[in-house]
């Protein structure tokens, strides 16, 4: 009788581990935390323009005059793009190469080299050895928004930040009022910063 018993209660032991899983101790437990960092960044396309009277439609030649105003128009310099600005009218296109939306600022430097290079009167008019510098985008006004010496004026606004988006954009300048005294080439610096769009 005790040998039944024993052997019942071993089969009612098996059986009850037969159905419980074996449980696998631990005492640490891993979380993947995954971050992608915001990065801000853009790129510019083509990197110099040449400023001059020669235009697509009709002749002209490779030096500026003085109170003239200048587009940056793949159809001519002295071509405004429409009232409102179309893709073929901007010569540079910029790209959103980071990971999110972002508003860019635009300035221009004063010219530099020879004897009495322009200087930017920062008001988007030319005056006396000044000359008035805009900017405009394509679907916007082709009165275009002043840019100074420091990049006050967010010219593009929310460009946002998907694979390749880009923006297309040009230069107005308007030549100094005054005659120039100098024949030699001089340059000026147009710099694009990127800051990320914060809503504002």
């Amino acid at each position: 009788m005790r040998r039944i018993i024993i052997a019942t209660v071993l089969a009612l032991v098996l059986a009850v581990s037969a159905a419980v899983p074996a449980f696998a101790f631990s005492t640490t437990a891993d979380v993947t935390v995954s971050a992608t960092p915001a990065i801000v960044s853009i790129s510019n396309d083509p990197s110099a323009w040449t400023m001059n009277d020669s235009t697509a439609t009709a002749g002209g030649d490779n030096v500026i005059r003085k109170a003239t105003t200048y587009y940056s128009n793949d159809a001519g310099n002295l071509i405004a793009p429409a009232a409102t600005v179309i893709d073929a009218d901007c010569r540079f296109t910029v790209t959103n190469d980071g990971t999110v939306p972002v508003d860019i600022a635009i300035d221009m430097a004063d010219f530099v080299g020879g004897l009495d290079p322009m200087v930017n009167s920062d008001l988007g008019t030319a005056d006396v050895g000044k000359f008035g510098a805009k900017a405009y985008v394509s679907g916007g006004s082709n009165a275009g928004t002043p840019i100074t010496v420091a990049g006050v004026a967010d010219v593009i606004a929310n460009l946002p930040d998907s694979t390749g988006n880009t923006k297309k954009w040009g230069l107005i300048v308007a030549t100094q009022t005054d005659d120039f005294t100098d024949a030699t080439l001089t340059d000026s610096a147009v710099t694009l910063t990127a800051s990320e769009y914060t809503g504002g």
